[in-house]
């Protein structure tokens, strides 16, 4: 029986540059972005929706009388951790003020932007002016700006050096310059810490990082163990403190 050989680096090449094979990668490629980001965008909807209507339900159980008003400040950390204990730190306290406050800011659903993910809201509810709010939002979702995108336009005043320009053209194509350097991919969105911390899953990235640093170091263990003597493996994490000599 004849052995089946794998194909070589050069076949593979050829068989990628080839007309046929190209329009079929060009075509799966595309399918397979079009697929990550709907999968995307439809956790980062869900979880928009999920957040908006838990501050919905709070704002409207507090304005529910003196009997539900008696619960005072109480209420959010007594929420928080009973949420916590189930569902984890995304609904800690801490979150639960930024969820009222996002029903607070934007009481009607349907004027929300779909494009935007909660990360962006926790963002844009830094901003105290409601104008600014808006059109940072529009922006943001028009432009296609990710929440690096978006609290960089944010942090230099990009709102307001358009509307104290003389010549907004020059303003424009300097955000479009800086916001294409921050562009992400979309697998990077499940390294997002308000993601993870929502979909209880916290300390998911640090993990994958410790699995990678574990077996980076073992194969080094393995590798300087086989070299005998003179060499020496210390420790998998040594602190080494130096001194700059005068």
């Amino acid at each position: 029986m004849k052995k089946k050989m794998n194909p070589t680096h050069t076949e593979i090449t050829r068989m990628s540059t080839s007309p046929e094979i190209g329009t079929l990668l060009t075509s799966l490629r595309e399918l397979i972005q079009t697929a990550r980001s709907q999968a995307v965008h439809a956790v980062d909807l869900v979880q928009v929706r999920t957040c908006w209507t838990v501050g919905q339900h709070i704002v409207e159980f507090e304005q529910g009388g003196a009997v539900r008003a008696a619960y005072g400040k109480r209420l959010l950390a007594d929420l928080a951790e009973s949420l916590t204990v189930e569902f984890g730190k995304g609904f800690d306290e801490r979150n639960l003020r930024h969820m009222r406050a996002f029903y607070t800011e934007f009481p009607i659903w349907n004027a929300l932007r779909s494009e935007l993910s909660w990360t962006h809201y926790r963002s844009l509810l830094r901003i105290e002016e409601s104008a600014a709010r808006l059109w940072y939002m529009n922006e943001a979702a028009d432009q296609n700006w990710n929440t690096r995108a978006l609290d960089r336009q944010m942090g230099t005043l990009y709102y307001e050096r358009l509307l104290t320009s003389q010549d907004r053209q020059p303003v424009r194509e300097e955000a479009a310059v800086k916001t294409a350097e921050l562009a992400l991919m979309p697998r990077e969105f499940i390294r997002d810490p308000v993601m993870l911390e929502f979909l209880g899953l916290p300390n998911t990235g640090r993990l994958l990082e410790s699995k990678l640093e574990d077996a980076l170091i073992s194969n080094l263990q393995a590798f300087l163990l086989e070299l005998g003597k003179g060499f020496a493996f210390i420790a998998r994490q040594q602190r080494i403190s130096t001194e700059t000599m005068k």
